[in-house]
């Protein structure tokens, strides 16, 4: 069975990060939105004949499609280390036939490189309407949970201690300590770190678990000059990356690392 998430909390997360906006009869596509756990949260202001989902998991995709059947469910056979390994490389998006207003992506280029997250960002704003806004999330290394996180360290410390709590044997201090001063940093499976876009050694079909990237915010920003980067919105860790069409994305809200 292909990924399916219970994660919710999405929608309250990008109504805080883009100014708590009026959602009734924007057309939104909610890129890598697995179920549609959006929908789950959202208090009737969405019109689901505007809602597109795309996603790489075929069951999430089916279980979305039968629990909001008048929304727009796509299945994207894209490869991904992750979360479909069987998938095709660069597959372009699909095309859906709609300029958005809204586009959203919660936790998809955290499980992505650095190129192909340039490629879809620039795919998805071609699909954006003229005044339309992309938001995405990111996950800074060093940024600290709020109070009350259950892991109250560092971005990446919570990952290494997840992955240990899943029974993979690692030192979490050396890895902290190699990734103090990175600028992107790709974790792989369970203790492998790459710093800056360092090359990945190859991995087998059956040799690949878990794939997680992490970006400074003042890095990202040098990637997306006309982008707001917004902290983190309790009691989330991801910072958020707001881009316009054009060069609008500073309407949406300061930018602040």
């Amino acid at each position: 069975m292909s990924f399916v998430s219970n994660k919710r909390g999405q929608f309250q997360y990008f109504d805080q990060q883009l100014g708590h906006p009026d959602w009734r009869g924007k057309r939104i596509l909610d890129f890598g939105g697995n179920r549609g756990n959006f929908l789950r949260d959202d208090a009737g202001g969405i019109d689901h004949d505007k809602y597109w989902c795309i996603d790489v998991s075929r069951d999430a995709i089916e279980e979305g499609r039968a629990a909001y059947p008048r929304a727009h469910w796509v299945f994207y056979d894209r490869y991904n280390f992750e979360f479909n390994a069987r998938g095709i490389r660069n597959l372009a998006i699909p095309d859906t036939g709609q300029r958005f207003d809204i586009i959203l992506a919660y936790s998809v280029f955290t499980h992505t490189d650095r190129d192909e997250m340039l490629d879809l960002v620039r795919q998805l704003r071609a699909v954006l309407a003229d005044d339309g806004v992309l938001a995405f999330t990111f996950l800074d290394p060093l940024w600290h949970a709020f109070d009350g996180d259950p892991y109250p360290g560092s971005n990446l410390r919570w990952r290494l201690e997840k992955r240990r709590e899943m029974g993979a044997s690692l030192q979490i201090e050396p890895l902290l300590a190699q990734g103090q001063d990175a600028r992107w940093l790709a974790l792989v499976n369970d203790d492998e770190l790459y710093a800056d876009h360092a090359e990945e050694r190859a991995h087998g079909p059956h040799d690949r678990r878990a794939y997680i990237t992490f970006c400074r915010p003042d890095y990202m920003q040098s990637i997306f000059t006309d982008a707001a980067i917004l902290k983190p919105a309790r009691p989330e860790r991801h910072h958020c990356c707001v881009i316009g069409r054009g060069s609008s994305a500073g309407a949406i809200g300061p930018s602040t690392s």
